[in-house]
């Protein structure tokens, strides 16, 4: 059997909710959209900041710490694990089945999303937005052990 060339290596799949995410970008009129594959998902941008996520069975999108608590509390989905691990992108929802049945409740999720991550929210999201960002840079930096006495720096 003859090896195939790159060009004729079939493509991957298409994530799985990407239609429903491109379908709802295209009947709110949301500009300035891109896309990158990513982690083995895809992420999408508004305005070259992401928003989006589509990994494996997951519709993520990065809401206002409000909106966030909110979904949750009403079961329209849960905070994003991506690939299932232990690791929580805690400013994303992953929307859950019963949501991404519901248009009217996608397109409420994606314009949110979009106009976060665009600025165009309220000055509540923003501070929201401003205390996520601060929270999650302070997950990953070292904690630094204070320097005793005796020792040096």
């Amino acid at each position: 059997m003859a090896q195939k060339t790159a060009k004729q290596k079939a493509k991957r799949p298409p994530p799985r909710h990407q239609l429903t995410l491109d379908e709802a970008i295209a009947r709110l009129g949301l500009t300035g959209v891109t896309q990158r594959r990513m982690f083995g998902g895809l992420c999408y941008y508004a305005n070259g900041n992401p928003f989006s996520f589509l990994l494996g069975e997951d519709l993520a999108l990065k809401l206002p710490a409000m909106q966030l608590i909110s979904a949750s509390a009403s079961r329209a989905g849960d905070l994003f694990h991506p690939g299932g691990g232990e690791f929580v992108m805690r400013e994303y929802l992953a929307l859950s089945a019963g949501t991404l049945t519901d248009e009217d409740k996608i397109d409420e999720f994606v314009q949110a999303s979009y106009g976060f991550v665009s600025g165009q929210g309220n000055p509540e999201e923003e501070l929201a937005q401003r205390d996520l960002l601060e929270g999650r840079s302070g997950l990953y930096q070292k904690k630094k052990r204070p320097v005793r006495q005796n020792e040096k720096p």
